[in-house]
């Protein structure tokens, strides 16, 4: 016999044999394409095997929304983004509604907060200075700002969040060719590609380990939210939010103050969702918190919908 044969990820090409009355036989080669799929919170949520266009928003472009795989990370250990106008990663956890992010590479899940702390209060870290260390999130008024917030709000919940280096701050890409980002000489945005990789960069920042932080421009980028693109119908667009990650010090605003990459809505005059380069003095904008969940979290209910998100006990 030709013996049993399990599928494999991809195409399969499997022998039939088929039989005939006089007693001859034939083969015929079948192809059988198995989907990749992966659990999340007990659901199963197919993975888009195609590659994402990473050079525009995934509102330019013809990708599929939905879950898909990067091995661009620091053990290349695979992770499971989501990229586009995504409707059913909604979570229900700690009084707030949050978006999954992606599948970390060790099984943790990170989450962003789809709404912004306080009521979606802006702020301004209006700190009058030209030195490239407060384009760094470590040395800003956000970590402290969101360290309080998870005091006052999550700590109660801090059996199914993870302390770990899971937030980046590396100098990774700036936005226009004329910025500098003090001793680091990175590639501007037009000519960089988005990944899930962190490390330590020529100003000694990298990976900050925490229990609470923001989202990364690459981790924006990989979910189909560019520079200067419209952005309306991604999972993640809303009124501006800062990012962790450096952009460069340059001409903005009428001066070279720091700037940080910002996701910058509708709220700031632009009509628009885009990545962009926002100056510490000048600009106010709010704070979207990242947590990462245990990767044995439980869920009580939900499949991930808007009106049935999966509700974390």
């Amino acid at each position: 016999g030709l013996g049993a044969k399990d599928l494999v990820e991809g195409k399969n090409t499997l022998p039939i044999r088929v039989i005939a009355e006089d007693g001859s036989e034939k083969i015929y080669n079948v192809n059988v394409t198995r989907k990749r799929v992966v659990s999340i919170f007990g659901k199963q949520f197919e993975v888009i095997d195609a590659e994402p266009t990473l050079t525009t928003s995934s509102n330019n472009t013809t990708d599929a929304s939905g879950l898909y795989k990067s091995t661009a990370t620091n053990t290349g250990e695979p992770t499971y983004y989501f990229r586009g106008n995504v409707t059913n990663n909604y979570v229900s956890f700690a009084g707030f509604t949050w978006r999954i992010v992606r599948i970390n590479e060790d099984g943790t899940i990170k989450l962003i907060m789809n709404n912004a702390i306080n009521n979606n209060k802006s702020y301004n870290f209006k700190i009058n200075s030209y030195d490239y260390k407060y384009m760094y999130y470590t040395n800003g008024k956000a970590k402290s700002i969101l360290n309080d917030w998870y005091d006052s709000n999550l700590s109660k919940y801090d059996t199914h969040i993870i302390t770990g280096n899971y937030y980046c701050e590396q100098a990774k890409v700036k936005a226009n060719s004329s910025y500098t980002m003090g001793n680091e000489n990175t590639v501007v945005y037009s000519s960089y590609i988005p990944n899930f990789k962190c490390s330590t960069d020529n100003n000694g920042y990298g990976l900050i380990e925490d229990k609470i932080g923001l989202i990364s421009y690459d981790e924006l980028a990989m979910a189909g939210i560019y520079y200067g693109q419209v952005n309306l119908d991604n999972y993640l667009s809303s009124d501006s939010t800062w990012t962790s990650s450096p952009s460069g010090i340059g001409y903005l605003n009428e001066s070279s103050y720091p700037t940080i990459w910002s996701m910058t809505g509708t709220d700031s005059g632009m009509a628009k969702i885009s990545l962009a380069p926002s100056s510490i003095y000048y600009t106010s904008f709010a704070l979207r918190p990242v947590i990462n969940l245990k990767s044995n979290t439980q869920i009580s209910l939900g499949d991930g919908t808007k009106d049935n998100p999966f509700v974390v006990e």
